[in-house]
């Protein structure tokens, strides 16, 4: 059985038609943060795409499928898609299928595919992996982690894939690409700039400080800001 119909995203709150600002994560699949994007009273709300089944792992180009295919399939039809890191990517799929559904996509911590090197993580043993992932102790230091870094080198060996079989995808809708100072995915507001070649419409670029988990601390007001580019 395919990956793609034993897993598939959730979103929440679900989709409903008309305008949506969904967020998909990168690896980890983090999502509580969102919380503090959505203010009371103020809109749009900004939904979570969760991976329903974390310990099975599709292609990046899947996951991007699937999400199309969610957002289709609830007749959403002005869509902004908000990825962070290889969740970046899954949105750069997703509205390549979607194309005109799609108001605008918004990319942090993750440069282009034809950018981005081909990650040495998938190699390294489970204790060195954990350490580079900055992976929690209850993770970290218990019986689990054999499993989790299992996880982990499926993913960076699907991502190192995806990277190697050179895709293309075309957005026709605004990108705009986010970047960390201190991350080694993004810091370079040169390879962000290559972004453009992923879209038929405008690009822009920002800079802001931290690391590659920037986006967890990232202030909402900062977030509708750029989304708010995607109206004019």
């Amino acid at each position: 059985m395919n990956a793609q119909e034993s897993a598939k995203y959730v979103v929440s709150p679900p989709l409903d038609g008309g305008e949506a600002v969904v967020f998909v994560p990168g690896l980890g699949g983090r999502t509580k943060f969102v919380d503090r994007w959505n203010e009371p009273g103020r809109g749009p709300v900004i939904r979570r795409a969760v991976w329903s089944e974390p310990m099975n792992v599709p292609a990046v180009d899947e996951r991007g499928a699937a999400l199309a295919s969610l957002i289709d399939r609830a007749d959403a039809s002005d869509v902004v898609l908000v990825g962070h890191s290889m969740g970046a990517l899954v949105c750069l799929e997703a509205a390549g299928r979607l194309d005109r559904r799609v108001r605008g996509v918004v990319v942090m911590c993750q440069y282009p595919p034809h950018r981005t090197p081909v990650s040495p993580l998938a190699e390294l043993p489970d204790r060195a992996l954990a350490a580079e992932l900055d992976a929690p102790p209850h993770i970290a230091d218990t019986a689990a982690l054999p499993e989790y870094a299992r996880l982990w080198r499926s993913e960076y060996r699907l991502l190192n894939r995806y990277l190697e079989s050179d895709p293309r995808p075309m957005v026709n809708a605004p990108i705009v690409a986010v970047g960390a100072k201190d991350d080694a995915s993004s810091w370079s507001s040169e390879n962000l700039d290559e972004w453009h070649s992923y879209t038929t419409k405008r690009l822009s670029v920002h800079m802001v400080a931290g690391g590659h988990q920037m986006v967890e601390e990232l202030p909402s007001e900062t977030l509708r800001e750029w989304l708010s580019t995607f109206s004019c």
